[in-house]
């Protein structure tokens, strides 16, 4: 059984692919928020749990791989929404 090949959706359709490359996008931007983080935490004085850090650094991660899915979500569903409050441009008031 033959399947046929996958086409590209139709524009103002979703497309999970761009939003697994924005939620790649945002766990990068939280691993380098968390190395900042570690940097930081390094050099102070208070002596922190290694598996609380651990934590931290994931929840960071984490956060920013969601922020970047809930953008790039709604960026589509605007961009493929048939009402025309979602296409009207807005200037500066």
């Amino acid at each position: 059984m033959r399947s046929e090949p996958r086409s590209k959706p139709a524009r103002g359709s979703f497309d999970p692919l761009k939003v697994l490359i924005a939620m790649g996008c945002g766990a990068a931007l939280g691993v380098l928020v968390a190395a900042l983080m570690h940097s930081i935490m390094r050099h102070t004085p208070a002596d922190l749990p290694l598996t609380r850090l651990q934590a931290f650094y994931g929840i960071l991660v984490a956060s920013g791989s969601l922020a970047a899915f809930a953008i790039e979500s709604i960026r589509q569903l605007q961009a493929g929404s048939p009402e025309a409050e979602y296409h009207r441009r807005r200037g500066i008031r």
